[in-house]
């Protein structure tokens, strides 16, 4: 729409309210770039909860073998340095350690981790000692993979808002196209002023009549509001649920 309104005004040399309707597009086009990517890289965190490798115990030769999360299976011995994160589900068979849960849950103080507790993949070993953990699920079923999965199906969840957002653009933007189309051409037949005149008004109408705003920034705060909960710990199951 905002095309139309440009490529109208070039014919009535409005040159100048050609330029200042691109200017001010481009501003909000940036506008939502940054809101959007905003939400990209939120969500993008989330996913880089997701330990990329393992410290997996030989059960044979107690050496330790760097594998891909990916490929460790239930069962496996892992070793989870101060600092690393555990790769897997678990429980503690070795060490006692403080591990750094706020990921998943948000607490922000480390829990005391012994021989027999139960640790989730995605969460850090912020201790001072190694801890060995017999891994309970694989990589893709573990604590941190379910809630990358929840946020995922969540965006895809869409709100009531939403969902009356594209069917009312659906119904709106083809009318108010009509509408200045009819407003450019009809008039002329009345005359050159007339047409003029209400040529003016056409284009006017689609620049203020333009739903852009309006579709774009409902699914893109829906997508912030849920990543950002996600990142504190909170899962909601979809815009439906946030509204």
């Amino acid at each position: 729409m905002m095309l139309f309104a440009v490529l109208g005004a070039l014919p009535l040399q409005e040159y100048t309210e050609s330029a200042a309707v691109c200017f001010l597009f481009s501003i909000s086009e940036a506008l939502e770039s940054r809101a959007t990517a905003r939400a990209r890289n939120a969500l993008s965190a989330i996913v880089c909860l997701r330990p990329e490798h393992a410290n997996v115990i030989n059960p044979y030769t107690k050496a330790i073998v760097v594998l891909p999360a990916s490929v460790v299976a239930a069962g496996s011995v892992v070793s989870v340095r101060t600092g690393d994160k555990v790769p897997c589900d678990g429980v503690v068979i070795e060490g006692k350690s403080h591990v750094d849960e706020s990921t998943l849950t948000g607490e922000s103080r480390p829990i005391s981790k012994t021989k027999g507790s139960k640790v989730s993949g995605g969460t850090i070993n912020t201790g001072s000692t190694q801890l060995v953990i017999k891994t309970t699920a694989t990589s893709e079923s573990s604590a941190v993979s379910r809630l990358i999965r929840l946020v995922e199906e969540a965006q895809s969840n869409r709100s009531e808002t939403e969902k009356m957002v594209d069917t009312f653009a659906k119904i709106y933007t083809p009318f108010v196209i009509l509408a200045a189309l009819c407003m450019c051409t009809i008039p002329w037949a009345f005359g050159r002023e007339v047409g003029i005149f209400w040529s003016k008004n056409a284009l006017v109408t689609i620049v203020i009549a333009c739903p852009c705003a309006l579709i774009i920034s409902t699914p893109v705060t829906y997508v912030a509001g849920l990543t950002a909960a996600a990142q504190r710990g909170v899962i909601v199951k979809g815009g439906q649920h946030l509204e």
